[in-house]
């Protein structure tokens, strides 16, 4: 077999079961892909690889690599690094990322674009798939055409003129420098590539040629698709199916061993701290659209540090009504404290099976599914295809495959995917559909900790620490009643003692926390610097640590020099959302804060028209918020939501620039870049 490196670097698991894919795939294809983790260094070495190089790489934070990526970047982000270090390396690179940020897949991109600057090149087109719409829309397509442009890679010279021209494929762009070593372009977009190779047939696909006697059932005229079923066409087309995944775990479930467990036995790679709840505020109303709460956590026994601007993981547990749910499901419930002993099945056709290094072992049942599985992750088609084989129901295991194959993409994306069904959703749906235990081991996701900004100062507050949250209420869709976000859900429930003054009890409530600094979200080291806040909601948090520290420090240096601080803050009402209203006015009355502009986008009119969002803000200060960037070396720093906010107040930035300095889109666009480049335009924003 003709062999190739794969290389991966992920945040949370989805670059990694990619790869995971691409290896499974690659021996049906006759290669064999040497698959290691971008971070494991000492098992891998490009500077003298000589077999084409795969990656799969996601983006996290605004922007940046993924941690297992970052010393890898550092090391070829070496200045000293010649122009033809990687002249010998030829690769294809899939990038992950969500277009709701700024920086789309620009993981991947600072990869691919080092690479070349190194010397290396393509030998299939770079792809970047879209968490926003469906990484699989991208993904499977550039998977099912990697084979055929390995084929042509190590085609013998001679074969298809392969040493004295480039193949393009069709559509693609042309071929690059003949005299040059071959590269083989394969265009990545979704319209360009077929999910299934009509000349190959593998064991990675059987075609479901004949539709089953279930999915022909009478379906009224008016009935439109859902999750549990489909309309033609879908519904008597020939399906082509994946094969199923292979099995690979052999779950023991043993006596329980009468220890107390503890939330430490997760395995964390940053440390965990157990810290106490010592305050919680509701900061809206109860009428308010939502409710935002501020909670205090203790961490004066703890050598937990932060500074304004960074922001920590919270690890929270999964909803204990979901948890003993899906053990009655799985008909273990008088098993949920016996603990799980997993092993590698001998038999295992799955290629470098390793055990979940998420999932501890000789933990009770219980506690796996509260602290180690992401049990409401949207689930993959690959745990769709499995779940269909586990479907006694004709009709369901049909609908099951359908949406798991190439042809019911489009509902994957509507009914799975766009309606945030997760794996309680699905067994609710198809009542016939028993998993066992270790297939979902085997599949479900580690459960990610979530990350919170920091808003307080430690400087202000010694021994506290703040942050800000809006609890999520989810509701229509898949889910089957309204419930509220994981975590959010879970730390409104431990604010109620607080909130109803009750302190005692909820004294005795504790949260583990795990820093997450923030590489560059911070105030300017000179105090002197002008600073431009914009944060609508929740997403002022931050800037209640940025007013803090620099209200201490201006009592720490009153000779100092300070420079101006603006705040555009958004909310819907005046009199239900309009959270820190008197510590802003403090900091407004003691100069810390310099001008605040206040956007009410459900406010009635009154007079002249408001400014009902914080970009519209910004635009009435244009001229200002201009000379504050551009001519005294201000930075502006912008916390909230990606999806609209952050592009909204990025096309403001754009227009105010263009208009105050008298350039066209294109400078404007270069201006704000060098900002970025600069640290002087900064993002803490989420989806």
């Amino acid at each position: 077999m003709q062999r190739f490196l794969l290389l991966y670097a992920t945040q949370q698991g989805q670059a990694k079961a990619i790869a995971e894919e691409i290896c499974e795939k690659a021996v049906a294809h006759g290669f064999s892909a040497d698959l290691h983790c971008m971070s494991e260094s000492d098992k891998y070495d490009l500077k003298t690889e000589t077999a084409p190089l795969v990656v799969v790489v996601s983006t996290t934070g605004t922007g940046d690599p993924p941690d297992t990526a970052r010393r890898f970047v550092k090391r070829i982000q070496d200045k000293s690094l010649p122009p033809d270090f990687f002249a010998h390396l030829r690769y294809g690179l899939l990038g992950l990322g969500d277009s709701e940020y700024t920086y789309f897949c620009n993981g991947g991109k600072v990869i691919d674009r080092r690479l070349q600057e190194l010397g290396a090149r393509r030998f299939y087109d770079t792809g970047h798939a879209d968490d926003c719409v469906g990484l699989e829309l991208v993904v499977e397509p550039w998977i099912a055409g990697l084979w055929a442009a390995l084929e042509k890679l190590f085609a013998p010279r001679g074969e298809g003129e392969m040493s004295a021209a480039l193949t393009a494929a069709p559509g693609a762009p042309g071929a690059t420098d003949p005299a040059g070593p071959e590269v083989l372009h394969v265009e990545s977009q979704v319209a360009q590539l077929r999910l299934e190779d009509p000349g190959r047939k593998g064991p990675e696909a059987s075609e479901e040629n004949v539709a089953s006697s279930a999915q022909s059932r009478a379906v009224p005229a008016d009935a439109g698709p859902s999750l549990t079923r489909s309309v033609p066409p879908l519904a008597q087309a020939a399906l082509s199916v994946p094969a199923s995944p292979p099995d690979y775990l052999q779950v023991h479930l043993q006596e329980p061993a009468g220890q107390e467990e503890r939330q430490e036995s997760v395995p964390s790679a940053d440390p965990v701290f157990q810290v106490p709840i010592s305050k919680a505020v509701q900061l809206t109303t109860n009428d308010a659209v939502k409710t935002t709460l501020l909670m205090e956590l203790d961490i004066s026994k703890t050598d937990f540090s932060y500074q304004p601007g960074d922001a920590f993981n919270i690890i929270c547990p999964n909803s204990d009504s979901e948890v003993q749910s899906l053990l009655q499901r799985l008909q273990l419930t008088d098993k949920r404290e016996h603990r799980v002993l997993l092993e590698i099945k001998a038999d295992t056709k799955k290629r470098g099976a390793a055990l979940p290094q998420h999932i501890p072992q000789k933990c009770s049942l219980q506690f796996i599914l509260t602290w180690c599985l992401e049990i409401r992750a949207v689930p993959k088609k690959v745990l769709l295809r499995a779940l269909a084989d586990c479907a006694g129901d004709p009709a369901e295991r049909r609908r099951l495959q359908e949406l798991s194959s190439s042809q019911g993409a489009a509902d994957y994306s509507r009914f799975v995917r766009g309606a945030g069904a997760s794996l309680p959703d699905l067994l609710l749906a198809f009542p016939s559909c028993r998993p066992p235990l270790g297939l979902l081991l085997e599949h479900l996701p580690k459960l990610q900790p979530r990350p919170y900004s920091c808003a307080s100062s430690g400087l202000c507050r010694p021994g506290r620490l703040r942050f800000v949250f809006t609890v999520v209420e989810a509701s229509g869709g898949a889910p089957a009643a309204p419930r509220r976000g994981l975590c959010t859900g879970w730390l409104a429930a431990l604010a109620e003692p607080l909130l109803q003054a009750a302190p005692r009890a909820a004294q005795a409530s504790g949260i583990s926390i795990s820093p997450r600094a923030a590489h560059s979200f911070h105030l300017p080291e000179d105090p002197s610097v002008p600073v431009v806040m914009v944060g609508p909601g929740a997403g002022i948090a931050p800037f209640i640590g940025f007013l803090e520290h620099r209200e201490k420090l201006r009592e720490q240096q009153p000779d100092a020099r300070f420079g101006a601080t603006w705040l555009f803050f958004g909310c819907r009402h005046r009199d239900r959302d309009y959270l820190f209203r008197d510590e802003l006015r403090r900091f407004q009355e003691r100069g810390t804060l310099t001008r605040l502009t206040v956007c009410f986008s459900r406010e009635p009119p009154a007079g002249e028209a408001p400014a009902k969002y914080v970009q519209d803000g910004m635009r009435r200060h244009g001229a200002a918020l201009a000379r504050l960037l551009l001519r005294e070396g201000g930075c502006v720093c912008v916390c909230g939501d990606a999806k609209n906010m952050a592009k909204d107040v990025n096309d403001a930035l754009l227009e105010i620039i263009s208009q105050e300095a008298g350039v066209d889109k294109l400078e404007a666009m270069k201006t704000l870049a060098a900002l970025k480049e600069e640290a002087r335009y900064l993002q803490d924003i989420w989806a």
